[in-house]
């Protein structure tokens, strides 16, 4: 082999290499002649926009850009041929839509008298992403540090507390820039603490630092313009290795405006008082209201599923946990509502009742949050809500089903927050109130209807208590009846003692679809229609056969329902979610099997 032979070998030899070099480099590579078009790439260049190289070579390179059409992309081409090379950053589309960051490095070069851009690319995605999040960093611990509610300060650990780092809050203190302190150190933190409190505060400095213990001073200090304030001054001291102390941090706020609202305080108390007195007046007459109008003093049942009822009671009862009371019209949900009152922290200030579908839709709001004098036509003196009425304790919103969905809104923020607006007036109340609701409706399928809101629904559902109907509760129906008759005898003045078997057999055996308050209605019934001491229900009967005689022997829709899910979860091993879980199998939503669960009673055995 000759030495043209050699050259020319080790020639293609370093081009193989050069090439080998390109297509694995791990930046992207290109091409781009003097028109745009792609004339070349490497194999990181595809992976990086996600396409074949088939798909880029001889496309317009702009076309993958963001945000660049030609013309722009002639001027930086321009830019680039002049400088020979350029560095810049620019946002890079693939071919799936993900944004990329890229670095370039565009490289002007002639070859073959071509002009070319050969341009070297990397993805900083990843690293701007980081740095953002370092800057944004920055940024909000600089902005937190600076919009404390006091001054933060670092200073020398000797007399003078000359400081090293203050926060511009100080000078709203101070009434000095923080620039005094720290830049033209003309001005020490020891130089505005008042003359007569000077040497003690700075002795409690050395004692507590010399202790390394953290301290907190409260002491007044002389401002800028010659005024009086007293702040509360926290710090600790920053110790060496060696223990040795090299610098106090801490931050002091101004509790000036506190000491005055102590004084205004003592004057309001005197109308708070007043309020009080006035709104217990209201209270007392509300109490008294809701007594005359129920006039319930216990629960009466010896039912054991009925048991299971009064046993979530117990648990809700001592929290502030909001209720939400379920069960059909009639079975004593406001009952259930007044006695987790009771046996509550708030059992001596009042429960509130608010029944939202006896009110018209255009007086609930103002029923719920009050309103001013000549908010709306009508309205001809201020009216205090039932929320206010409520504060410091219960209040029961029967039917919440029925409420409109614009009034769904405020009260989620009452709940949330604690807070609402009296119509005719901006000024915020906020009020401490323990909610408790109750519907006969079904609130999923209303939510998945969109006649309720689902974040109220999740809202008010924190702790679920199923009231069960009569007709699930016959054990209960003997204890009742005799309680109704006690009422109504004594309030007719009638002497009624003997309750025939079969006429308590008749009672028994009936479906019940008022559930109790339709039992109590019967029994004041039959007291007025008994001519001697035997209870007697007249042609009740007669006039609504409605279940036949072997009826007790037909499951309900609920029991079926009961038996079905039972079944299915039996077959499932109790998996509710998941691909081979019950919900899938039933084909529901899995949180709405577990509520149905709650609902039927059904729990999995230990």
């Amino acid at each position: 082999m000759n030495d043209m032979e050699i050259y020319d070998h080790d020639l293609e030899s370093v081009l193989r290499l050069s090439h080998f070099t390109i297509e694995h480099a791990p930046d992207a590579v290109l091409w781009v002649d003097s028109t745009a078009v792609i004339r070349r790439v490497n194999d990181a260049m595809c992976r990086m926009l996600e396409y074949e190289k088939s798909e880029l070579l001889g496309e317009k390179v702009f076309s993958f850009h963001l945000n660049e059409d030609e013309e722009a992309w002639k001027r930086r081409y321009e830019i680039i041929k002049a400088q020979k090379l350029l560095v810049f950053e620019r946002q890079q589309i693939t071919k799936s839509g993900r944004l990329l960051t890229v670095e370039v490095y565009a490289n002007f070069m002639e070859f073959e008298g071509e002009e070319y851009l050969c341009s070297f690319l990397r993805d900083i995605t990843e690293r701007k992403q980081i740095e953002e999040d370092l800057q944004e960093s920055q940024r909000t611990l600089f902005t937190l540090i600076n919009t404390l509610p006091g001054a933060v300060y670092r200073c020398r650990p000797d007399d003078s507390l000359t400081a090293e780092f203050l926060t511009e809050w100080s000078e709203s203190i101070t009434g000095y820039p923080s620039e005094c302190f720290i830049r033209n150190r003309n001005l020490s933190l020891a130089d505005i603490i008042h003359p007569e409190e000077r040497e003690s505060v700075l002795q409690y400095f050395r004692e507590t630092l010399a202790n390394h213990a953290p301290g907190r001073s409260v002491y007044r200090i002389m401002t800028a313009n010659g005024a009086i304030k007293w702040i509360t001054n926290r710090f600790r001291g920053v110790y060496a290795d060696n223990d040795t102390i090299i610098a106090i941090e801490g931050y002091f706020n101004d509790m000036t405006d506190r000491v005055m609202m102590e004084n205004a305080l003592k004057d309001a108390l005197k109308e708070v008082e007043r309020l009080k007195d006035q709104l217990e007046e209201e209270n007392i007459y509300l109490r008294q209201e809701i007594k005359l109008t129920h006039n319930f003093e216990e629960i009466l049942s010896q039912d054991a599923g009925f048991k299971a009822v009064l046993s979530h009671v117990e648990q809700a009862a001592p929290t502030d946990a909001t209720v939400l009371i379920l069960g059909e019209t009639g079975t004593g949900k406001e009952l259930i509502a007044r006695a987790i009152h009771n046996l509550s922290p708030r059992k001596n200030r009042p429960l509130v009742k608010v029944n939202c579908a006896a009110l018209p839709a255009n007086l609930i709001e103002s029923e719920l949050f009050g309103h001013e004098k000549g908010s709306f036509t009508g309205a001809i003196a201020q009216k205090i809500g039932r929320f206010e009425l409520a504060h410091k304790g219960t209040i029961f919103l029967d039917e919440i089903g029925e409420l409109p969905l614009d009034l769904q809104v405020k009260l989620l923020r009452v709940l949330q927050e604690g807070e609402f607006d009296r119509l005719g007036n901006t000024e915020t109340i906020r009020v401490d109130v323990r909610v408790i609701a109750a519907t006969n409706r079904d609130l999923e399928e209303e939510v998945r209807q969109g006649t309720f809101r689902e974040d109220l629904y999740y809202r008010l559902n924190v702790f679920p208590v199923h009231v069960p109907p009569l007709r699930e509760r016959k054990d209960d129906i003997p204890i009742l009846v005799e309680h109704f008759l006690r009422r109504y005898c004594k309030k007719t003045g009638r002497v009624i003692d003997v309750i025939p078997q079969k006429t308590m057999d008749t009672l028994q055996d009936y479906h019940w679809p008022g559930n109790v308050r339709e039992l109590e209605n019967i029994i004041e019934r039959a007291v007025i229609l008994s001519r001697g001491k035997r209870l007697e229900l007249g042609d009740w009967f007669a006039a609504e056969p409605d279940v036949p005689a072997s009826a007790s022997d037909i499951a309900t829709l609920e029991e079926l329902e009961r038996n079905h899910i039972l079944h299915v979860l039996k077959l499932t091993r109790w998996r509710v979610s998941g691909p081979k879980g019950a919900a899938k199998i039933l084909d529901i939503n899995p949180q709405t099997l577990v509520s149905r669960m709650k609902k039927l009673g059904i729990e999995r055995p230990v």
